[in-house]
């Protein structure tokens, strides 16, 4: 026991901590309570701001969607978290960390399909924008349920469809001749020219003959050399 006791008064205790780290750490703490404090405040403010303002957008007829300015990942779900409380529909917008923010829709005035792609995409949606669905089930290629959902923005005639380039040499028709209809009647316009000053077409020169005209002609011209040889021997 004597051997025991003489070895824990040996044995060194826990070492004391300095004061200054001790008082380090107790600002360490301090501080990060007191933003934690901070940061409780915020959100109760932040979320009694955001239940007042729908509150308001509730209650106003004239109005059928509320924009949110750009909010960071807490604030948007408070937000997100009041407007389903209220009853009422929220979707996030935009980029994170760019302009990420949130729009808050009535019941009667929820955003068709269309309408929340082009909204995701950063685009603006036009409501003369026709939602075209496949009404051939009967076609090649679809089934009975394909293509009842397939509802795509199609913009309409003249905007967002661009013009197919033509090709090169029909650009340097248009540059240097004024316009593809007007190189189309300057050709026309040579036919009656060279027919006019002696030029013959290809057209032209095709034997139109039969055989049977060939043949016959080609008699007629060896009887009228043999009957010619005839007579310059006569003559002779």
């Amino acid at each position: 026991m004597d051997i025991l006791g003489s070895i824990m008064k040996k044995m060194e205790g826990p070492p004391a901590i300095d004061e200054k780290e001790r008082k380090l750490r107790q600002q360490q703490k301090e501080t990060q309570q007191r933003h934690q404090d901070e940061k409780e405040a915020y959100v109760k403010k932040f979320r009694s701001s955001i239940t007042e303002r729908i509150k308001i957008f509730a209650t106003d007829e004239t109005q059928l969607r509320l924009v949110f300015e750009t909010m960071d990942k807490l604030r948007r779900a408070i937000l997100h978290d009041i407007a389903d409380t209220a009853g009422l529909l929220a979707h996030s917008f935009g980029t994170e960390d760019v302009d990420r923010h949130v729009i808050v829709f009535k019941p009667e005035g929820m955003p068709s399909e269309p309408e929340l792609q082009a909204l995701r995409r950063g685009e603006e949606y036009n409501p003369q924008w026709e939602c075209q669905t496949d009404d051939h089930p009967d076609e090649p290629g679809t089934g009975d349920d394909e293509g009842k959902n397939n509802c795509t923005m199609t913009p309409p005639p003249g905007r967002g469809r661009k013009r197919k380039q033509q090709p090169e040499y029909l650009q340097k028709y248009e540059k240097h001749l004024g316009g593809l209809e007007v190189a189309k009647d300057a050709a026309q316009s040579t036919e009656s020219p060279n027919r006019t000053y002696g030029f013959v077409t290809s057209e032209n020169k095709k034997d139109k003959r039969t055989i049977e005209e060939t043949l016959a002609d080609i008699r007629a011209r060896k009887k009228q050399k043999a009957e010619e040889a005839d007579n310059n021997e006569e003559t002779l």
